[in-house]
């Protein structure tokens, strides 16, 4: 493996990727899994997407580096669950919200596309949607919970078995999801916001009308409009709420991001 340490500063995914492992691999693993996966080129992506992945050089197979990693032993699905059920909080599924509903609430933590928000008024910045095809096989179909496939001739992105996340379980039998990545048009759901480097310009509109709105705190992949793992986005958003009970109590206005969109490369 030759890395280009010529590349100081990288500001593309793809120089990114030539300072970490080198041509070889970046072809090998990086390249074609990229465009599948974000339906541009990697050098018209930003540093950050794959400044997020760990690189070792060691036999070190879990994707974090975390010293504490597990699962929920009842699943996710339990804890959303055990969250909503408390007598202060009402749930609303299927209900549209938008910058209007705003004024009837004290404060509002926005999840959801900075863009939407604004209705669009300035354009719409970039996102990626997800399809999934479920697929029931008998035993083990690939010994392990996540593969990506980064052949430019796979369709796929990656497969996902899930009775890999719970070893301790046995089952004779097996479900995986083949994972698509497409563009996201009108009236899909977002999953990914891409940051183009030539979005900068757009976004720095979007979160320049952030600023001034009023008791709005944008959070998330889609209100910060970053790239962000699932540990950091909940750790972030419960700063966000720490940081505004505390303004509330000292009576000033808490900021629209915790972390301003912009910072990341």
């Amino acid at each position: 493996m030759l890395s280009d340490h010529s590349i100081e500063h990288p500001r593309s995914f793809e120089e990114q990727a030539l300072q970490f492992v080198g041509r070889d691999l970046y072809e090998a693993f990086f390249k074609h899994s990229t465009i599948k996966q974000w339906g541009v080129a990697p050098s018209e992506l930003p540093a950050s997407i794959l400044k997020r992945l760990p690189v070792r050089f060691d036999y070190n197979d879990n994707y974090y580096s975390s010293m504490f990693q597990g699962l929920p032993r009842h699943g996710y699905t339990f804890i959303i669950e055990r969250l909503l059920d408390h007598p202060n909080i009402r749930l609303h599924l299927q209900a549209r919200f938008d910058r209007e509903h705003a004024r009837d609430y004290t404060h509002v933590f926005c999840s959801g596309p900075i863009d939407g928000w604004f209705n669009y008024r300035e354009g719409r910045l970039g996102y990626r949607t997800l399809d999934f095809v479920a697929e029931r096989q008998e035993g083990d179909y690939q010994g392990n919970a996540v593969i990506n496939y980064c052949d430019a001739d796979v369709p796929w992105n990656r497969i996902t078995e899930h009775k890999h996340f719970s070893p301790w379980e046995t089952h004779d039998r097996t479900v995986v999801y083949k994972e698509y990545s497409t563009p996201c048009e009108i009236g899909d759901i977002e999953y990914y916001p891409i940051r183009l480097v030539s979005e900068k310009s757009l976004l720095a509109k979007y979160a320049e009308l952030a600023r001034a709105e009023k008791n709005v705190t944008f959070i998330g992949r889609l209100g910060t409009y970053r790239y962000l793992d699932m540990h950091v986005t909940i750790a972030e958003a419960l700063d966000a709420v720490d940081a505004h009970i505390g303004n509330d109590r000292a009576g000033s206005q808490t900021p629209p991001f915790l972390i301003d969109p912009l910072s990341a490369s």
